[in-house]
């Protein structure tokens, strides 16, 4: 699996992403470390040439900055800040926002926005799975 080319799709689908049982208001943060070991795990099963690239892809997460707002009235929002690996300024964040509606149905939250997302979750965390097989799962906490 190739990290690089995961990682826009994780901050795509990252976007998307909230909630928690007994109402899911809040704010959550990409858990870096959760997220970091599903990676690890991954590494270890590809072959030896394709590690070292895949081990970049755990340094771009430790660099992004993920939140989500779940609103008391239907709507969500998303941020995503990471550094612009291909620009010329490599200290400038590439930072995108989105924003739409979400419903919850026993433990599953749904966000609707560019596409939409459905995940588990808990009175703590929201969990989704990766949106290709071997890819890791990303796991928001309620900050």
């Amino acid at each position: 699996m190739n990290f690089l080319k995961l990682a826009p799709v994780a901050l795509a689908s990252l976007a998307l992403l909230a909630g928690c049982k007994g109402g899911p208001e809040g704010t959550y943060k990409l858990d870096k470390e959760s997220m970091k070991t599903a990676m690890k795990a991954e590494i270890e099963k590809m072959p030896k040439e394709q590690q070292a690239g895949a081990e970049l892809g755990m340094a771009i997460i430790e660099m992004m900055d993920m939140t989500i707002e779940i609103k008391s009235d239907g709507k969500y929002e998303a941020k995503t800040s990471m550094p612009d690996l291909m620009g010329k300024d490599k200290e400038a964040k590439k930072e995108e926002t989105e924003s739409g509606d979400w419903k919850v149905e026993g433990d599953k939250i749904t966000l609707k926005g560019k596409k939409d997302l459905t995940c588990k979750f808990d009175s703590s965390k929201i969990e989704c799975e990766g949106d290709k097989k071997g890819a890791p799962s990303l796991v928001f906490k309620k900050s």
